[in-house]
């Protein structure tokens, strides 16, 4: 695993890219001697967990609204079972 600063990555980012992509390198990334991130290869695991965090996002987003619409079902007002019958006049022949 390399260091490098975040001065040199800058500069040197398209060499570095490719040396991550083509040789699996790791890089530790430092900002004035400090660790800050890591740079690695993406991985089939990264996908997995970015598709498992779409899925848990599209779930908790259709629970706000099945409890919007359970709230505004129980705010509507009750109606009568049987609608009234309309009236029936017999017309005068």
């Amino acid at each position: 695993m390399k260091t490098i600063g975040v001065r040199q990555l800058k500069n040197e980012a398209t060499q570095i890219v490719r040396t991550v992509k083509e040789q699996n390198a790791l890089y530790v990334i430092t900002v004035n001697g400090q660790p800050v991130a890591t740079l690695r290869p993406y991985s089939d695991r990264d996908i997995a967990g970015m598709e498992r965090a779409n899925a848990t996002s599209e779930l908790q987003a259709i629970e706000r609204l099945a409890g919007a619409v359970g709230d505004a079902w129980a705010e509507a007002p009750l109606f009568d079972a049987e609608p009234e019958a309309p009236s029936r006049r017999r017309r005068a022949d």
